[in-house]
């Protein structure tokens, strides 16, 4: 094992500790076995060898694995599917502290996955949440995620392109939209560039196309009293702050645990 651990570092240009916890990442092993197991059969030494081609290519290792750990969840991720964040994970963490009054009824718009949907179930206990993509793949992948963890009665799955088949009212809606902006797009990791769906990453011209268009038709479908909460680039925050003091609506930028300006609140009077 002591070999293939050193084989990893070099091929992927990493410290044997990384190494090691990508090997126990693809062999979907506990780390700590490495060491009272020194031998690996061939079979499982040729599926490793496969995976570490695929990583060297670019692919990101989620999809390599089918696998994402958001907070306390494991979850089920398809290859071309957006893979959720540090910083969605803190979203989470800012929406339980932000919004005063616990929502009956939750609006998700872009699911991906289904994991800030599947997070705010485990928060709002009796909470109704709907959440919607575009993408079919993304609603089978989410599909998956919510029967895995028993949740099928209280979430919802919508196929929609932002409200165009929702016809009721929520007490918050909440979004981790497509907010990179255009000219930004060439510089992004080839493993988001060339293998994560641009659709849920390109912001438009200044990352604030998808952001305003959902803000702008989101006030008709929030109760009174109701939140908007979305994730958001950090150098949107000026455009945003034209848009929004135009609307004349109140908005709180809020930074992320990295001290940058990541997400949005704002309220329905």
């Amino acid at each position: 094992m002591k070999r293939v651990i050193a084989k990893i570092a070099q091929e992927l240009g990493v410290k044997r500790d990384e190494a090691e916890l990508i090997a126990a990442t693809l062999l979907e092993r506990p780390r700590f076995e490495f060491y009272l197991n020194h031998k690996l059969c061939p079979e499982n030494e040729l599926r490793l060898w496969l995976k570490l081609i695929l990583l060297k290519n670019g692919v990101p290792i989620e999809y390599v694995t089918k696998r994402i750990q958001f907070r306390e969840y494991n979850l089920v991720i398809y290859p071309g599917v957006f893979i959720p964040r540090l910083e969605t994970e803190y979203f989470i963490e800012l929406i339980n502290q932000r919004v005063e009054l616990k929502p009956q009824r939750i609006l998700e718009i872009g699911t991906g996955c289904g994991a800030i949907a599947i997070a705010l179930a485990r928060i709002y206990k009796h909470a109704e949440i709907v959440a919607t993509d575009i993408s079919n793949r993304a609603l089978d992948n989410a599909r998956i995620n919510i029967e895995r963890f028993g949740l099928k009665t209280r979430v919802e799955l919508i196929h929609s392109d932002l409200f165009e088949n929702i016809d009721t009212r929520f007490d918050l809606i909440v979004s981790n939209p497509p907010y990179v902006p255009s000219n930004r797009l060439f510089s992004l990791p080839k493993s988001v560039r060339d293998f994560e769906p641009l659709r849920a990453i390109n912001g438009g011209k200044d990352g604030t196309v998808f952001i305003q268009s959902l803000v702008e038709q989101g006030m008709s479908y929030l109760n009174s009293n109701g939140t908007i909460a979305l994730e958001i680039d950090e150098l949107s925050v000026n455009p945003l702050k034209t848009f929004f003091r135009k609307r004349k609506q109140t908005v709180s930028f809020v930074q992320d645990q990295f001290g940058r300006y990541r997400y949005l609140f704002t309220k329905k009077g």
